[in-house]
């Protein structure tokens, strides 16, 4: 339960009563229920199983597009997650349509792990496997697992827990990119400005989220000790205490391999990181963590911040404009948990007004439209795919489950 002082501010700020955020969290219901799910839905594969896996600008679905398996797991927990927040049956359906897709086609069988991705009829065509991928695998299984209790669903997660742990992890942290065999290859894929990184924050990030979630349902010691070593590894080599940021790209002996800070991730990771230490229920590691988490967002918001938007990235001192649609999506829940950990106005102002923004420019309102990729600084759209292997319901149907989820808990 909310204490009172939260309740009271909550009062204060949001307008009368609680009439302001049950808007915004009536607001974000409609959002789920009449644009993201029903955009989504219909790119069921009835053919050839999982999801088309590409729709262009002009929202033109191309059926014979190839399917990532990063995009068939966050889907797998997109309907999950719908599921446990409303019970709405089609979402069942087909939360079971992605998992029969990820356990049928995209799971090696032979050599674990997920394979990076499928053609349109479920065959694979490019069998690297990346860290990254098995994480999100684990993530969608371990939130399906939540809303049926398929023990199978559950028991392929615990495989790629310890198929990371057996091949992904050395003495340093986690590696990145691998072939089938799981030989190490060079990090294509998450590197980024013409720089390959053999580690990266962003695949530590989803290592940690993927196992926080696993924890939530698989009460492992093992799994307990892997969260702390990637807790430890944020505390130690990835966060700045001199920047109050997260740096974003390392080699071996967690060198920066380039300057970059990445205001998305950042406010993403505050909340993250948050919950992960909630789940252990350890007092010590939880207070260091939700310090210097708090002074990420604190830094986001004091230098970052803008009603007309997040900014994307600032890379070797030259910063990207654009605003992407997951920075915005991550911003309204950072901030609305570092109000939750501070009770201070000014990151529930930060919050409401992000929504705000993408109500009015990230929201594709054309009849069947779902989400632009990015606008430019004035709002204009980039004519970005809707959907391809990266752009999912993942960062946007979850920031609308936490915010209501969140409102809901604390009882405001």
């Amino acid at each position: 339960m909310v204490n009172e002082g939260l309740k009271f501010s909550l009062t204060l700020i949001l307008g009368e009563g609680t009439c302001q955020m049950e808007k915004i969290v009536h607001e974000m219901n409609k959002e789920l229920k009449d644009r993201i799910f029903p955009f989504w839905s219909k790119l069921k594969d009835e053919e050839n199983g999982g999801f088309y896996g590409y729709v262009d600008y002009d929202l033109n679905i191309d059926n014979k597009a190839l399917k990532g398996s990063i995009l068939n797991s966050r889907i797998l927990w997109f309907f999950s997650a719908f599921y446990c927040l409303d019970k709405e049956k089609k979402a069942l359906e087909l939360a079971h349509h992605a998992y029969k897709f990820l356990r049928d086609n995209i799971l090696d069988k032979e050599n674990k792990g997920l394979y990076w991705m499928v053609d349109y009829k479920g065959e694979p065509v490019d069998t690297r496997k990346h860290t990254y991928s098995q994480a999100f695998g684990i993530y969608g299984l371990a939130q399906y697992y939540k809303a049926t209790g398929n023990e199978e669903a559950l028991n392929i997660a615990i495989d790629l827990f310890n198929t990371i742990e057996r091949n992904c992890r050395d003495e340093n942290g986690y590696l990145e990119e691998f072939d089938r065999n799981w030989n190490l290859k060079e990090n294509y894929e998450l590197s980024e400005h013409g720089v390959i990184s053999s580690r990266t924050m962003n695949t530590h990030l989803h290592i940690l989220e993927a196992y926080t979630l696993l924890y939530d349902v698989w009460k492992n010691s093992n799994l307990k000790k892997s969260i702390i070593y990637l807790l430890n590894l944020f505390k130690d080599k990835i966060y700045s205490e001199d920047g109050k940021y997260l740096k974003v790209f390392f080699d071996d002996n967690w060198n920066t391999t380039i300057d970059i800070k990445s205001y998305g991730h950042d406010i993403e990771a505050s909340w993250l990181l948050d919950k992960a230490v909630d789940v252990l229920c350890d007092e010590e590691i939880k207070n260091t963590t939700k310090k210097y988490t708090m002074e990420i967002a604190e830094n986001i918001l004091n230098n970052v911040y803008s009603p007309d938007g997040m900014v994307n990235e600032t890379v070797e001192g030259r910063t990207d404009l654009s605003r992407v649609w997951w920075v915005q999506a991550e911003s309204v829940v950072g901030f609305f948990n570092a109000y939750q950990k501070t009770n201070d106005v000014r990151f529930i102002e930060a919050s409401k007004n992000i929504w705000e923004y993408i109500k009015r420019y990230a929201i594709d309102k054309r009849d069947g439209g779902e989400w632009y990729w990015k606008v430019d600084e004035n709002g204009k759209p980039f004519e970005m795919p809707i959907v391809e292997p990266w752009k999912c319901p993942y960062h946007n149907g979850r920031m609308c489950i936490e915010i209501i989820e969140r409102v809901k808990n604390s009882e405001v």
